[in-house]
C-alpha cells in the first residue's frame, strides 16, 4: 500500500463517518426540544457539509470544489444569524405577553 492508497483509504472513512454523523444532527434538528437545539444541530449540519465539500474536493483532485465550500460557509453563518435574531425576537415576544398577563 502506498502513500495515495492510504490517503484514500483515511478520506473514505471520513466521508462515511461525515454522513453518519449529518443523520445524527438531522435527527436532533428534527426532534430537538427547544429551538436552539434545532439551530445548533442546524449548525452542526452546515459544518459537517463543507467537511465533506472539501474532503470530496481533495479526494477528486478539483480546486473549484474549494472554492463552492467557502460559499456554502458564508451562506451558512448568514443563516445562523438570521435564525438567532429570529430566536430572539420571538423570545423577547414572548416576555412581552407575559409582563402584560402578570400586570393585567
Amino acid at each position: 500500500m502506498d502513500y495515495s492508497e492510504i490517503i484514500r483509504l483515511f478520506l473514505h472513512i471520513g466521508i462515511v463517518f461525515l454522513a453518519i454523523t449529518m443523520i445524527i444532527c438531522l435527527v436532533r434538528a428534527v426532534r430537538g426540544p427547544k429551538l436552539a437545539d434545532r439551530i445548533v444541530a442546524t449548525n452542526m449540519i452546515c459544518v459537517k457539509t463543507i467537511l465533506l465539500i472539501v474532503m470530496v474536493a481533495v479526494y477528486m483532485g478539483d480546486d473549484f470544489l474549494i472554492d463552492v465550500a467557502l460559499v456554502y460557509s458564508l451562506l451558512s453563518f448568514l443563516a445562523v444569524i438570521v435564525l438567532t435574531r429570529f430566536m430572539l425576537k420571538v423570545k423577547i415576544n414572548k416576555e412581552r405577553k407575559e409582563r402584560k398577563e402578570n400586570k393585567g
